[in-house]
């Protein structure tokens, strides 16, 4: 047990005197020369909210036929709307006077209060929409708070 202990003794003694030894002479500080200064880079614009919201709003208006004669309300006019009510994906029919009505239980809107809506009536097209399916037209309108939004169709 002796040699053991003298073993370990001059190991660690032989440690602490190799740890506490200088390995290279001290030096005079050198001078830095700065190199050029790098910019820091641009943050990423702030994405714009994209999540959609329930609203309090409503988007709600007239259907009507572009005729020679003017204005006549459309009756029987389908219109989905892929952001009215509670859970999204409404659709309506209008009424006699060609009136429609979204949003009695809010529209879900993001950063751009864009809500795309599907309309159809057999023979009819929306002149400024795009083309959708069975042929209906796509037409994206915009809300803010509560909304009146007209439709005039024209005979295909």
């Amino acid at each position: 047990m002796k040699q053991f202990l003298i073993v370990v003794s001059l190991v660690i003694v032989g440690f602490v005197t190799a740890a506490c030894e200088p390995t290279s002479s001290p030096t005079a500080p050198s001078a830095v020369t700065p190199g050029p200064t790098v910019p820091a880079p641009t943050p990423a614009p702030s994405p714009s909210p994209s999540r959609p919201v329930l609203t309090p709003a409503r988007l709600s208006g007239v259907v009507s036929e572009m005729t020679a004669a003017g204005l006549i309300p459309l009756a029987g006019v389908e219109i989905y709307c892929d952001a009215c009510g509670v859970v999204g994906h409404t659709q309506v029919t209008t009424d006699d006077s060609g009136t429609y009505d979204f949003g009695h239980d809010g529209i879900w809107l993001d950063g751009s209060g864009v809500v795309p809506i599907l309309v159809f009536k057999k023979d009819y097209d929306v002149p400024d929409g795009s083309p959708g399916p069975d042929g209906s037209t796509w037409r994206r309108v915009r809300v803010d708070g509560d909304t009146r939004f007209d439709f005039q169709l024209v005979r295909r």
